[in-house]
């Protein structure tokens, strides 16, 4: 194949790319999985080019799901790879804690480096020695969770060192022992961490006390993420529905807030206060896992639209997905925008107009219109999101 025929087309779209601003009907080039040239006809300057049709579709940067449970077969809890992520119309995805640091080495030649994965996968370790996300919540249940003989700092670091080409931060369960100021589990993750951001899950587990909420949001570091930051009861809101000064202030001090909408753990009601507030999401994320991909989280263009329906302009939506999320996990340089030179991770989705209905789990609402994957580029390669289309029969039946 000629150079000139190696070059692809993404022509006529609907390109949305905060970074830049650009929002026009314009042309992604990419050749050798690297994007070339991004403007108003640019694919007619590369005749020969393989040439695909996306007019009357959104364009994007690669979308990246920073919360997603990726490992199937390392315990029961994990969905398939590329269901979450190419076959979601997701380049990039992050797995959020399933597996500690003596595992991760295996989660890297099992799924994340295996040539089978198409979808590009980093990983928030958990910190733990021994940690296994899996639907029992076997290691709270046996109370290894919040053992202190399961951190091991020095080694933590050692995996560190030797993975930081996948692993982007901890996922931290800040379970409590003696003290119930502190998380022993917290404070080593920040020791170890350095200028790695730490994932906080805000919320209760089986078996295992954590770390009071207003406690917590006062020993996190600007650019910490608070996972299930939207979630009913987690002590962002007082009695009266409105921001706690704790929660104010950890969000004037940098620290981001994820979506992470899991099962349960997103609620309509907690998202409308804290938007109407100022105080939207850093982010938009899924939290993926065997529970909720039947519903009512589905897919990552699915919670999307759900952001979208509670009044969030569509631009800001895409830049949870791009350029924050990038941000978040410290892959500005990579990830998050269309730049001439990048690799080629391209999102493309629809607007489908028309009433529909979303669900959290415990409210169902009518927005006007969705969002739904219709493929990506993930490293220049095209793969068709054929999950996020055979989605449409289960949400329209899940949501009735």
């Amino acid at each position: 194949m000629s150079a000139q025929n190696a070059y692809l087309v993404l022509q006529g779209g609907r390109v949305l790319d905060p970074a830049s601003g650009l929002d026009a009907v314009a042309d992604v080039v990419v050749q050798d999985g690297a994007i070339v040239e991004v403007g108003v006809n640019a694919g007619a300057k590369y005749p020969g080019a393989q040439i695909k049709d996306v007019s009357g579709h959104l364009v994007t940067p690669g979308l990246i799901d920073i919360h997603t449970h990726c490992y199937p077969g390392l315990g029961d809890f994990c969905l398939p790879t590329d269901l979450m992520g190419v076959d979601s119309g997701v380049p990039v995805i992050v797995d959020a804690g399933t597996a500690s640091t003596t595992i991760i080495e295996l989660a890297r030649r099992a799924i994340i480096d295996h040539p089978d994965t198409k979808t590009k996968v980093l990983a928030l370790m958990d910190p733990s020695q021994i940690y296994l996300a899996n639907k029992t919540f076997i290691c709270h249940y046996l109370r290894i969770a919040d053992d202190e003989r399961n951190i091991d700092i020095e080694s933590a670091k050692q995996v560190i060192d030797a993975n930081r080409d996948v692993i982007v931060g901890f996922k931290v369960r800040p379970t409590i022992t003696t003290n119930p100021d502190r998380s022993p589990f917290l404070d080593a993750a920040h020791e170890i961490a350095g200028d790695l951001p730490i994932m906080i899950h805000l919320g209760s587990f089986p078996h295992t006390p954590v770390l009071e909420t207003n406690k917590l949001l006062y020993q996190l570091r600007e650019g910490d993420i608070i996972t299930h930051a939207c979630r009913g009861g987690g002590g962002q809101l007082d009695d009266k529905g409105e921001p706690t000064k704790p929660f104010i202030d950890a969000y004037e001090r940098g620290v981001l807030l994820d979506i992470g909408h899991s099962a349960g753990d997103f609620h309509f009601r907690t998202a409308r206060r804290m938007i109407e507030r100022g105080y939207l999401p850093n982010t938009i994320s899924t939290d993926l896992n065997v529970f909720n991909v039947d519903g009512p989280v589905f897919s990552l263009s699915t919670t999307m639209s759900k952001i979208w329906a509670l009044g969030v302009p569509l631009v800001d939506v895409i830049k949870m997905n791009t350029v924050n999320a990038a941000k978040a996990i410290r892959r500005s340089d990579l990830y998050g925008e269309l730049s001439v030179g990048r690799s080629a991770e391209v999102s493309v989705l629809r607007i489908e107009e028309g009433p529909v209905k979303l669900s959290d789990g415990h409210e169902t609402i009518e927005a006007s219109r969705r969002l739904r994957a219709v493929g990506c580029l993930r490293g220049g390669v095209w793969y068709d999101a054929v999950h996020d289309l055979k989605g449409v029969t289960a949400e329209l039946q899940e949501a009735v």
